[in-house]
């Protein structure tokens, strides 16, 4: 007997989520896009930062990608310069590599965050608040510069780890 694969759509009933004020600071929203279901490990959520609104410090033992879908943010890994980020940027963060994002002083900033966990890997570890000083120092590329000026640091693509993967 044949069995065809089944098409699964899940209704979203789901309430927003505040963002706990021990992981963020300032008002954040979480939806909740994908749980894992396995063998997958993969969960993704849509989270609506607040203008100044950011993540602690924290890690991800399997990494961590970001897609920005409206907005403009700011990102840094730990010891590297505050990242501009704008809609249809990526920015991965490699596993253990220590950051925060979130959006600019003046700009709301809504991103997609892909994130891998399983029993021996928990989805993220947070760490301390960032501080309102550390945010203020984005690179010569500013939220009104062009979003042509792109900058290495914490902006890691898809696109180039897929070049690189292919090889």
């Amino acid at each position: 007997m044949r069995h065809d694969p089944v098409m699964q759509i899940t209704r979203n009933t789901l309430e927003t989520d505040p963002g706990p004020a021990d992981w963020f600071t300032g008002a954040v929203y979480i939806d909740p896009v994908a749980a894992p279901a396995p063998p997958s490990r993969v969960a993704a959520a849509h989270v609506h930062f607040t203008p100044g609104a950011r993540t602690a410090w924290h890690t991800h033992p399997l990494g961590q990608t970001i897609w920005v879908t409206e907005g403009v943010g700011r990102c840094q890994r730990r010891g590297g310069p505050v990242e501009v980020i704008r809609p249809g940027d990526r920015v991965l963060f490699e596993a253990d590599e220590e950051h925060w994002h979130g959006a600019a002083p003046n700009r709301l900033m809504v991103h997609v965050a892909i994130n891998e966990g399983d029993a021996e890997h928990a989805v993220v570890q947070w760490g301390t608040p960032v501080t309102d000083e550390s945010t203020r120092r984005p690179r010569p590329s500013t939220e009104q510069g062009p979003s042509t000026a792109r900058t290495q640091g914490c902006r890691r693509t898809l696109m180039a780890r897929r070049s690189s993967m292919a090889r």
